[in-house]
């Protein structure tokens, strides 16, 4: 069995996919993409009805992260762009709003926390973080309907949701993990060399067999 090298973390348009691309790209990691679409297209369903969506898609993502994590921890050089510890911020967020009934949070955080015995830490997990006007920006820029259906207010509550996200994860792992935070509002942040090597050659500080 081996270890996820990196976990790449971030709400939705904070950069994360630039990041694993960047890290992937530099250091000669493997990529393990974000699955964010399925066959039942829950994803693009749970954006005109949250009610009667929001369970299934969310034990979808869960399972599916899951599965990927599995898959990702049997070699020593993968990074995952989103992982099951992000999961359990929409989880939350969505019964905060009420589209989750307590049994059905009740269902989700059993079927969380069983999983998570199966699960090795990664050696680094890298937080991105960015302003919020930025994430809208960019949401609108990517164009993807769903996301721009879901209206700033959904965007607005997803982003307050992360902002305790690096306390959630060291609550849930009994290791010592190591933890790399990345203001990443700057959009010249991957065309500016002095930036991009600043942030490398932090990252090689924990990998210095690469």
């Amino acid at each position: 069995m081996g270890q996820i090298q990196i976990i790449v973390e971030g709400m939705t348009a904070s950069g994360k996919s630039t990041i694993v691309e960047l890290l992937s790209k530099r250091m000669n990691f493997s990529i393990m993409p974000e699955e964010f679409r399925d066959p039942l297209d829950l994803l693009s369903k749970f954006h005109y009805d949250h009610d009667k969506w929001a369970f299934p898609m969310q034990l979808n993502f869960l399972v599916t992260r899951f599965a990927q994590y599995l898959c990702a921890s049997e070699e020593n050089n993968y990074i995952l762009d989103r992982s099951i510890f992000g999961d359990k911020v929409y989880a939350m967020m969505y019964y905060r709003d009420g589209y989750f009934r307590d049994s059905q949070l009740g269902c989700y955080l059993t079927l969380y926390d069983s999983l998570l015995r199966y699960v090795k830490p990664p050696k680094l997990f890298v937080l991105v973080r960015c302003e919020f006007s930025e994430i809208m920006r960019r949401i609108k820029s990517r164009g993807r309907q769903d996301e721009i259906d879901a209206g700033i207010e959904y965007w607005r509550a997803l982003y307050d949701a992360y902002m305790p996200f690096l306390d959630l994860v060291k609550s849930e792992l009994h290791h010592d993990v190591n933890f790399y935070e990345l203001e990443l509002s700057d959009p010249e942040f991957i065309h500016t060399p002095s930036m991009t090597d600043k942030f490398i050659s932090d990252v090689r500080k924990y990998f210095p067999e690469r």
